[in-house]
């Protein structure tokens, strides 16, 4: 019979089988993965040793300034391939924790840098919010940085916060309308409205800025002209002026008016709805939207004060916070020369007629350097040899002092009927001095 299968068919339908590697193959495979294994394992010891070498070189980070808030480089530069052991080439920077921190987070975050030296204050929110602007820590450039400290509980406990990019001799006051608008002056001027967070500098503002104050939602600021110094002596030989105003919230300023006369700070103050400004012997006063001009004396005045008469005599005025034309009471104090007797003087109709106080009790051989008015009416005057209050203008008494302050106090102000604050002149003190019973004793309260 004949055999149909196809020879092809057959053949590959047959088993296979494999043929053996050749002799040692197994040997050589298990050679070469343990030579692949030695390989990987001094690879990752380098790489470890790469690894430690790089941690070595970077630079350390310093413990969280703020709670919850980001770490800081302790070298101070954002840039982290840069060797700390680089030196910079421009001037010295800031250092990194910059407290960029707003008013209203006042008690919370780092303290105040070592060695604050303070030069103005100011309180909001019935005296319980407040903020003081000075100067030390790392320098700046050529000076020391502009440092700014806050408080919550009037002086209890201080803590760090925003503050302008100037040196010391760019800005040396603080005024804040509300805990997110606030400017720092003097003789620069600088703005905030977010608490202090961000500081920009005006330059719609002539300078130098000798005084601000800000009420009811206006600020308004007074520039000088003629000025024969500069720094910390800006306000000194001024000859003329400008008063400029703005909305506490707006970036916009207008002029509201202008003449000769040097204004020194605190010449102008604001109550809620009215103005005055004393520049030279010339009093000014206006509304807060404008309408500013020269006072005239009335001819049938009791008393002429010799700073409104004489350009050679200097003056400080505080109104009540009713002082107007046709309200309240402005006072004045005029002889701010030591050797020079101090006259004290009270005006009903917005500075039209004087009347004279007393004087009794205050002394003779000191300079007054500032002059307040609480809320419920008593006065308190600062000195070069301590704090005076009154509570009639007529009859003085020598506040009680914690400590002696040499040089005594160049500022004073109340925000209560009971709160107030002192600076002393000496801002080497590291503090200021608060009072919490009207202004007969003051406590010193340090920046620290």
């Amino acid at each position: 019979m004949t055999d149909h299968r196809d020879p092809v068919e057959q053949w590959l339908s047959r088993d296979i089988e494999l043929l053996p590697p050749p002799q040692g193959t197994f040997q050589r495979v298990r050679r070469r993965a343990r030579q692949r294994k030695a390989v990987q394992a001094v690879s990752v010891a380098a790489g470890v040793a790469v690894l430690v070498a790089a941690g070595a070189a970077l630079p350390r980070l310093a413990s969280n300034p703020t709670p919850g808030g980001p770490a800081k480089f302790a070298s101070g530069s954002p840039n982290h391939g840069t060797s700390s052991s680089a030196k910079p080439t421009g001037p010295t920077p800031r250092p990194a924790t910059r407290h960029l921190l707003p008013l209203s987070s006042a008690g919370t975050g780092q303290r105040p840098p070592a060695g604050f030296r303070p030069s103005s204050v100011t309180f909001i929110q019935q005296g319980t919010l407040g903020a003081v602007i000075g100067h030390g820590g790392p320098s700046c450039g050529p000076a020391p940085c502009t440092l700014v400290a806050a408080t919550r509980n009037y002086g209890g406990r201080w803590t760090a916060v925003g503050a302008p990019p100037a040196a010391s001799s760019g800005v040396s006051q603080i005024r804040f309308a509300d805990p997110r608008d606030g400017w720092a002056f003097g003789p620069q001027l600088y703005a905030t409205h977010d608490g202090g967070k961000r500081w920009a500098k005006v330059t719609s503002v002539g300078v130098p800025v000798v005084d601000l104050s800000a009420v009811s939602g206006r600020v308004l600021a007074v520039a000088a002209a003629g000025c024969k110094t500069t720094g910390s002596r800006h306000a000194a030989g001024c000859t003329s002026f400008t008063l400029y105003s703005a909305s506490t919230t707006g970036r916009t300023w207008q002029t509201l008016a202008g003449g000769t006369g040097q204004v020194t700070p605190g010449g102008l103050q604001l109550t809620p709805s009215y103005g005055y400004l004393l520049a030279g012997s010339r009093l000014w006063s206006g509304s807060l939207a404008g309408g500013w001009r020269p006072v005239v004396i009335s001819p049938a005045t009791p008393a002429t004060p010799p700073c409104l008469s004489n350009a050679a005599q200097r003056g400080l005025i505080a109104p009540t916070p009713a002082s107007s034309p046709r309200a309240g009471t402005l006072y004045l104090v005029c002889g701010l020369t030591a050797g020079q007797p101090s006259s004290v003087y009270a005006s009903g109709d917005g500075g039209r007629t004087w009347q004279a106080r007393g004087t009794r009790g205050l002394p003779t051989s000191a300079t007054a350097t500032s002059l307040a008015v609480s809320p419920a009416g008593r006065l308190v005057l600062a000195t070069t040899a301590g704090i005076y209050f009154s509570a009639d203008a007529r009859t003085w008494r020598r506040a009680a002092v914690d400590r002696q302050v040499t040089g005594g106090f160049g500022f004073v102000g109340m925000t209560t009927a009971t709160n107030g604050v002192a600076v002393p002149v000496n801002s080497g003190l590291h503090e200021v001095f608060i009072t919490r019973d009207g202004g007969r004793t003051w406590r010193p309260s340090v920046i620290r």
